[in-house]
């Protein structure tokens, strides 16, 4: 590939999209330094060793790279001859600001439906047609369901979701239905699962998982005198959630998991699984080498699918290569990786905004501490006059309390929290403030009226 510099800034900005999971060759194994954390150990034993169905709930912060470990689970089940339907559930099917359990059933059947084929004896397309006189107002149509052909009756599913997400009154409308006819959508449900086994192709037939994504970005809603809408979901609907017949995996909200309702979660479906931050610092407040060396990995693998060349020349020129090095010294490279604080998705900003500061490769010094002073404004304005001082205990004890105050800097990554094994082999959890915290000027005035 011949690119000239702007061309090659074009390319390596877009292979730093924040908000897409990386492709299979740029993914890098991170869980030496996350705590040995292992998505097929974690999620995926659980389904392949038990004998019956089973229900997960998985959590972590934004853009810690859930979906891109989700990903890699599908794959890994799908390999050992599962037939896994994924979804994220927030492109098509639920509004993260208004969602009930409702909603959620009705995505899972809809994708099970579209990606399961049953001709003959399908329970959902009956469960449809039987109430299609008092659901159909909501696909906005006046098509008979009887009449149509199997694809048209499959979707119709995709029509009333779709306007479901566009209108809140038929959102409300659908969820008062489905609440009156529970009990039957589960049945339908469970029936389709039992059919859909008989008909699984023979390299996917050992059993049914769904993997539903991104209901971690459902807003919390509370109104006077009811359950706020994550209690209701998670907790009071937990046995629908866990009605179906099959291996199922729910993301959760990490508020839920960072609060007093854990027991509760954990009673209803075991302990939910947390995706660790990556461990760039330890807790003397060290550089973790390893973490570091990891973080490099995501960037470099990334640039080698754009054009092989440009890792020989990663943070410097190579005598006989027309391609100009990446970053101007490694030290460049070492700083954005460390202020990401291991938070992957701050990495992946960082990046971009140093190459928005970037007239020609390299990227210097100078655009990596611009984009950092850019980013470090963000979490400036977040900080609440009064929080300073927690952030400083935070930094100074490495370990939060389990407060609103603590809690609600945890949940906007002021503080990362990490997790690794000591030399007799425990877990140890521990916390810090996020590095581009550390360079404000309150916190620095913060830490030191308690030093002193």
């Amino acid at each position: 590939m011949n690119l000239n510099s702007e061309e090659l800034l074009i390319e390596i900005y877009s292979s730093f999209e924040p908000f897409q999971p990386p492709s299979k060759e740029a993914y890098v194994d991170c869980q030496e330094v996350r705590g040995k954390w292992d998505v097929v150990r974690e999620l995926g034993r659980k389904i392949t060793r038990s004998k019956k169905s089973t229900c997960q709930l998985y959590t972590g912060h934004r853009g810690v790279g859930k979906s891109t470990e989700l990903l890699r689970l599908k794959e890994y089940l799908e390999e050992k001859k599962y037939f896994v339907v994924y979804f994220a559930a927030d492109e098509l099917d639920i509004e993260p600001q208004d969602t009930d359990y409702a909603e959620i059933l009705f995505a899972c059947t809809r994708h099970l439906v579209e990606e399961i084929k049953l001709i003959n004896h399908n329970p959902l397309l009956q469960w449809l047609e039987q109430r299609w006189e008092s659901l159909k107002d909501l696909a906005l149509t006046e098509v008979e369901f009887e009449g149509l052909g199997l694809e048209a009756q499959v979707a119709q599913f995709a029509t009333i979701m779709a306007n479901l997400k566009a209108v809140p009154s038929k959102r409300r409308e659908l969820r008062k239905r489905i609440n009156e006819n529970t009990r039957s959508l589960i049945d339908a449900l469970n029936d389709f699962i039992n059919e859909a086994r008989k008909v699984l192709p023979p390299d996917k037939n050992r059993d049914l998982v769904i993997i539903v994504d991104n209901l971690d970005r459902i807003v919390e809603t509370k109104e006077e005198g009811k359950p706020s809408n994550y209690d209701e979901i998670y907790l009071n609907r937990s046995e629908m959630l866990r009605g179906l017949e099959c291996h199922v995996i729910y993301t959760v909200p990490i508020t839920m998991v960072y609060s007093g309702r854990a027991t509760r979660l954990e009673d209803n479906y075991d302990t939910p699984d947390v995706l660790p931050m990556v461990m760039v610092r330890n807790p003397d407040n060290s550089v973790n080498q390893q973490g570091l060396t990891k973080l490099k990995e995501v960037v470099l693998r990334r640039i080698q699918i754009i054009e092989p060349r440009l890792t020989q020349t990663l943070v410097g020129s190579v005598a006989g290569l027309d391609v100009p090095p990446v970053f101007d010294s490694p030290e460049t490279l070492d700083q954005l990786c460390f202020m990401s604080g291991g938070h992957v998705r701050n990495l992946m900003q960082l990046i971009q905004k140093a190459i928005d500061w970037t007239e020609e490769l390299p990227i210097n010094a100078q655009a990596v501490r611009r984009a950092v002073e850019e980013a470090r404004q963000t979490y400036r304005r977040q900080i609440q006059e009064n929080q300073w001082d927690v952030l400083a205990s935070v930094y100074q004890h490495r370990q939060p309390k389990r407060d609103e105050a603590h809690l609600r800097l945890l949940l906007n990554r002021c503080l990362l929290e990490y997790r690794y094994y000591d030399a007799n082999e425990a877990l140890q959890t521990w916390c810090n403030v996020h590095p581009l915290v550390e360079g404000i000027r309150q916190f620095q005035e913060a830490l030191s009226s308690r030093v002193n």
